[in-house]
This record gives C-alpha cells, structure tokens and sequence, in this order.
C-alpha cells in the first residue's frame, strides 16, 4: 500500500511539472509577441527548468534568444558608430539580461567606455588639425589609436593629416617669398637687366645655368602681378626653366631634355583606383599628360607615377573624374503566362460499322463448312450508341517574378525551366553502338542588359523566350527526340527610374471543331443533333513581361568645376592659366621695376580677385514643431567670386530640410547660374553648389541660398553649421573662407 501512494505521489508530481513548463512556455511565447521580450525570454527558461527534457522548449528558448541577442547587439553596434554611447550601453546591458555573460556584450560595453574616454582627445586633435598644428594633432590621434586601434573617426583624421602634411611638404619645395604686385616694362632688354631689377625689387637672388647664352633678351610689360606670373612670362618667352632653391633663391637653366633630366624635381604618388581599371587609366595619363614612368599592379589595380609636381596635380583631377563607381540597377521582372482552355462535346455517338463473324472451328474453313454457313452459324457484332455530355474549362497561370541586380552595360540572364534530355545513338561500321546525351532549355528564358543615363533613366535590350514540350518524337533508328513550342520576343526598352513597362500581345489562340454523324440522317437540321456527336475545343495562351528598373547607384557626376581646369602647353604642364591678375586701379607703371601700394577696390570688381570674403545666417531664432521656417545664407566679397560648394550640417533628429532655393548673388549682371545639391537626412548633411556661367565673377552681398526647414521635435539648442565651404574666385583660383558662427534655433511645440 505504501508502495502505490509512493507511485500515485511521484506521478501527480511530474503531471504537476509538465502543467507548470506547459503554462510558462505558453506565457513565454504571449509575453514575446507582445514584445515584452526580457520577460518573455525568462518565461522560457521557467519553462526549459521544469521540463529539461522537453525538446520542443529548448528549442524555442534557443532560437528566440538567440534571434533577440543578435537584435540588440546589432543596435548597440548602430549606436556606437554614430557616436550615441549611452544608448549604445543600454543595448548591451538588455543583451546581459537576455544572455548572462554574452561575450560580445561585454566587450562592446567596454569599447564604449574606451571611446568616451577618447571622444575629448579626438575633439583636440580636430581642432588642432583646423587651426593648421599638424604636430600636435598627430599626437593626438597617435594616442587613441594607441588605445582603441579601430576608431574610425581617428583613422579618418590620421589620413587627412598625412595628406595635408603631403600638400605642405610639396607647396614647400616649390614655395617663393611672397612680394608686393609688381610692374615691370622692358622692351627688348637683356635678360639679366630685366632679372636684375626684378632682384632689387623683391629680395629674390635669381641664378643662371651656365649653358644659358649671355645675350638673350626679352620684352615685358605687366601691371600689379605676382612674382610667379612674372616669372612664368619670363621664362615662356625664353625657353627657360626655373628650379626654387629655397624661398630666396631661383636657379634658372634652358629647357631642353638633357637639363631637364638634371635639374627638374620628380615626385613619385600611388593611386589605388576603387573602380576604374587600372590598365584604362595608365592610357588616359599617357595619352593626355604624355607621361613615361607608369607603373601599374593589376592584382591591387595600384597605378604608381613619377613625374613632376604639376603633372601628378593633373593626374590626380584626371583620375577623380574617371574612378566613379560603376552604375547599378535593380530589375524587377514579372513574366505572366496566361492558358485558357474551353472544351464542349455534345450528342450522340452512333455506331460507325457492323461486325459478321463466322462459327467454325479453328482460324480457318473449309469449303464445305463454307457452303453450310446460314444465320444459325453466323454471329454478329452489335456496336453501342454513346450520349456525349461533356463540357471543360481550364484557367492556368504561370508566374515567375526574379529580382535581377546587374551592373551598367552588363548581361544578365535568368532560366526558370527544365533541362531536357535528348539522347542520341551512334553505330560504328563495325556494329558498335554508342549513346550520347544533350539537354535542352525548356521554360522562361530572360536575357536583359541595361545602360543607365545620367537623367536616371535606364535603357534595357530585353530578350524573353517561352518554350514548352509539345510531345516526344522516337526515330526509326530509336533515338528520342522533342518537339518543342516556342515563343520570343525582344526589345530595347528606355524608362525612368520606377517605370513599369508591361509587354503583351504573345498570344497563341487555337480552336478545333470535330463532327461524327451519321450519314444523311446527321446532317438534317435541328434533328441531326440525334443522330451526330460534335466536339468543340479552343485553348488561348498570352505571355505578359511587366518590367520595372529601380536605379541602386548612378554615376556621381564630378562638379563642374572639377571637369574642366587649365593643363598648361604641350612642353610644360601646369594646373593653371599663364597669365596676370591685376589689382584695382593700378597707376601708371614708371620705367623698370617697381612696387605700387594697394589701391582702393574700384565700381566693377566683377573681374578681380576678392581681399574679403565672408558667409553670414538669416533666419529666427525660434521656431515651433511642424511649422516652416526660412534661413538665408548671405555671401559678401568685394571682388568676383564664380562659385561655391559648401556642405551643412544639421541635426536631423529636429530638423528636416524640405527644399534648397537659390538666391541672387551668383545671378548678378544677368549670368546664368547652375545649382546641385544632395541632402542626407540620415548623417544630417547637406551639399549645395552654386556656379555662376562666364569668366568674370559676381561681388558685394546678397543671398546665396534659400533653406526651408521643418522643425521635427522639440530641442533647446539645434545647430546649422558649415562643415566645409571653397569658393572659386576669377581665374579659378581658391578662397580661403572662415565658416561663421553655427545657427542655433530653440525649437518648441
């Protein structure tokens, strides 16, 4: 007795537990749906300690904890990268709660506390490296690297510092003492009068090649320029090269190969190309800038030139305006075939023949049981008369709808289908026998290759091939062979980004009408439907292509300005135009060499370069949630300015901008004008470029652009600021611009 309430006990106790691990699975997975997910996941784990052999418990607990990790160590990743760290820390303290001691979680939170700690050194070194202290802001970025290896935002600071160190190295090699404008007037003078003067006029010490012939002249006559365009006209009139020994001192020496070869400073740069190929490059700069020392490594698609300092500044516009990334577009096809079928076969079928059979033994007569043969020995056959009520209908679609990626003027294919086997027998004269096998393309056959413009439209050749198995065919030497329906269409298709093209009209449409009647009384009418069976048939099958390109990356056309600059003369490289920028109102140059002092800007300044330029902010200072709001950006310059690109920066947690309008300043005088721009909303930047048509450049103040906002949230201090801004002044030569002050909008609901 003891024994069975021992029994009865231990079984009410495990039916006790499987309810319990029932309920808390079933309250787990309630609790998940609901998206309550810490609570939902320990319910799970109730339920997998109750019941730790149930498979199906574990199962569950597995794989949604396991789908909610990964969830949420993804998330803290996002956050961490957009520098939001203590989001980025609640992300991985949810994940310690799914998951005690996930690995990852930890190690992402200690990453975080790394780069907050960073964050204050990384700001230092930015604002190092803006105000031009290379040394210590390479310091800088040398200790977070130390640290955290893996600071994007460090690495990123690190190249542009090495770049810019580059740039300056360079400038230095080739570096002039700056000099007031000069005047010069010389006509057919000796060549080292004129150098002569030119030395007492800016402390510049100039030295001759001993090859250069004593009695070469010159004629000269500029007004207010540079010692550089001096010299540069100086030295293109006389074949001449000059060599900067340091900020001082010139050498000069004729220009002819063998010197050349002597004295021209080369520099050596590296290309790693992202998308152009490398072998179509390495022509481009042979064919345009006639360079020698290319060499290229395939495997890296590395192109690596030595040349001089003018000729790598060449090349390297050259190759920004061919390394674009090649066009991708994302096809949407949808092919549709359509078969309709009717069958209706109606009335009676009578018998078409009578059957006489002769009774005798055997397969064969004789004679005399021929000549006994009479209606007791002769049977005969009576057929069937069929009624015929007969009616179907079929409706069958076949739908194939692929996604095809391809690049820009790339095939892509696409096969939905079988492959049939056909098989084949070869019999050698000596009697041998052999059999081979071949397979043919049954199905939907789709060749697309698109070719995508620039006004995001896309060209497409389409090819489309829907074949089907009529029947099998047997030779008489016993092969087997198909016959096979076909139907092909193919096209050139040009469409927007989005537009949907459908292609119809591949429609095969069969009828059939079959009649047994009886004769004479079949074809009486109204009244031979008793005595005949007629069958009606007809099948209707159309093929529908509905296609439609979505554009995944187009090619980022360069800026204007950066697809047409000066590239010097067939002899002597250079990235700007041989010529003079003159000051306002120069007087009246006296014989020699002289040094005029600056005069007061004049009425048109349209055609000189600007001394002062600066960007200013007009808009409120509040604004509320919802409601449009305008800011201006108002540019001053006393001289022509000819374009500006600059890039904002916004936060677009609070604030959205609906549209980019552009202002009057570059359209003054009546100039054509050209505006672009591009708005991320997920960084929150914004480029604008503004370019003025012409040579001559617009001054004094006015709008460049028109923003209009849209405030999303409440925030006490959102910012617009400028991240970057490079205006182009006459003669395309650079500006350097001091950003204003960032817009600070209070924004309330």
């Amino acid at each position: 007795m003891f024994r069975f309430e021992k029994v009865v006990l231990a079984t009410t106790v495990v039916l006790m537990t499987a309810c319990t691990g029932s309920r808390l699975h079933s309250q787990g997975l309630t609790l998940l749906a609901d998206g309550k997910v810490e609570d939902g996941i320990r319910h799970l784990e109730q339920a997998v300690i109750a019941e730790p052999r149930n498979a199906e418990f574990k199962t569950d607990l597995i794989r949604r904890r396991t789908e909610e990790v990964n969830r949420l160590l993804a998330t803290a990743e996002a956050a961490r990268a957009a520098g939001k760290f203590d989001a980025a820390l609640g992300f991985y303290k949810r994940v310690q709660d799914v998951e005690l001691g996930n690995t990852r979680a930890a190690q992402g939170a200690e990453a975080v506390e790394r780069e907050r700690r960073s964050g204050a050194l990384l700001e230092q070194a930015q604002t190092a490296f803006k105000q031009g202290e290379l040394d210590a802001a390479r310091f800088q970025v040398k200790a977070i690297l130390g640290e955290h290896p893996n600071n994007a935002a460090a690495i990123t600071l690190k190249r542009e510092i090495d770049d810019q160190a580059a740039k300056l190295q360079l400038a230095d090699a080739t570096l002039i003492k700056p000099t007031s404008p000069i005047t010069l007037e010389f006509r057919d003078a000796n060549l080292k009068m004129v150098l002569d003067g030119l030395s007492r006029a800016t402390g510049i010490s100039f030295m001759l090649d001993k090859d250069i012939q004593p009695d070469l002249r010159t004629t000269i006559n500029v007004r207010q320029a540079s010692l550089n365009d001096v010299l540069d006209i100086i030295l293109q009139s006389t074949r001449l090269e000059k060599k900067v020994i340091n900020p001082t001192s010139i050498l000069l020496y004729p220009r002819t190969p063998e010197k050349l070869k002597e004295h021209q400073e080369l520099l050596v740069k590296g290309f790693y190309l992202a998308n152009a190929d490398v072998k179509q490059t390495q022509a481009m700069l042979k064919e345009l800038l006639k360079a020698k020392d290319v060499f290229i490594d395939e495997k890296l698609n590395l192109l690596v030139m030595r040349d001089t300092p003018d000729a790598i500044r060449l090349a390297e516009k050259l190759i920004s305006m061919q390394d674009l990334s090649e066009p991708e577009v994302m096809l949407e096809v949808e092919v549709l075939e359509v078969k309709r079928s009717r069958l209706m076969e109606l009335g009676v079928k009578l018998p078409n023949q009578l059957t006489l059979t002769p009774l005798v033994s055997g397969a064969s007569a004789t004679l005399d049981e021929l000549r006994r043969l009479n209606s007791d020995n002769i049977a005969l056959g009576l057929p069937t008369a069929t009624l015929n009520l007969r009616r179907e209908i079929g409706d069958v679609k076949i739908l194939a709808n692929p996604r095809i990626r391809a690049r820009n003027r790339e095939k892509a294919k696409v096969m939905i289908g079988d492959k049939i086997p056909v098989v084949s027998i070869t019999t050698t004269s000596n009697g041998v026998s052999s059999e081979s096998v071949q397979y043919l393309d049954v199905g939907i056959k789709l060749d697309v290759e698109p070719n995508i413009y620039l006004q995001d439209e896309v060209a497409i050749k389409v090819g489309l091939e829907v074949s089907s198995l009529v029947r099998e065919i047997r030779t008489p030497a016993g092969s087997l062979a198909y016959q096979i329906g076909s139907r092909s269409a193919s096209t050139v298709l040009r469409l927007k980004n989005g537009e949907t093209q459908v292609l119809a009209g591949l429609i095969n449409d069969e009828e059939r009408r079959t009649a047994s009647r009886l004769p004479g009384l079949g074809d009486i009418p109204m009244l031979g439907r008793l005595f005949s069976s007629q069958k009606d048939e007809s099948e209707q099958t159309e093929i529908v292509l509905s296609i439609t390109p979505r554009l995944v990356r187009n090619i980022n056309k360069p800026e204007a300005i950066d697809r047409e600059f000066w590239s010097g003369t067939e002899v002597s490289l250079r990235s700007k135009k041989l010529t003079t920028a003159v000051t306002e109102n120069a007087t009246e140059p006296t014989r020699g060499a002289s040094v005029n002092p600056a005069a007061p800007p004049a009425k048109d300044a349209s055609n000189l370069a600007p001394t002062a330029v600066s960007l200013s902010w007009q808009g409120p200072e509040q604004a509320k949630v919802g409601e449009l709001l305008k800011v201006a950006i108002v540019l001053k310059a006393d001289g022509g300015v000819r374009s500006l690109p600059f890039q904002l920066g916004f936060d677009p947690s609070a604030l959205q901008i609906v549209e980019i309008a552009e202002g009057d300043f570059f359209k003054k005088g009546g100039a054509s004008t050209s505006m672009s721009n591009n708005i991320d909303h997920t960084l929150g930047k914004a480029f604008v470029s503004v370019i003025r048509s012409g040579t001559d450049g617009a001054f004094g103040q006015d709008t460049v652009v028109t923003l209009t906002l849209r405030p999303l949230a409440a925030k006490a201090h959102s910012e617009l600021k400028f991240l970057m801004s490079s205006p182009i002044s006459v003669g395309d030569k650079p500006l350097v611009l001091a950003p204003p002050a960032p817009l600070t909008i209070t924004i309330v609901n």
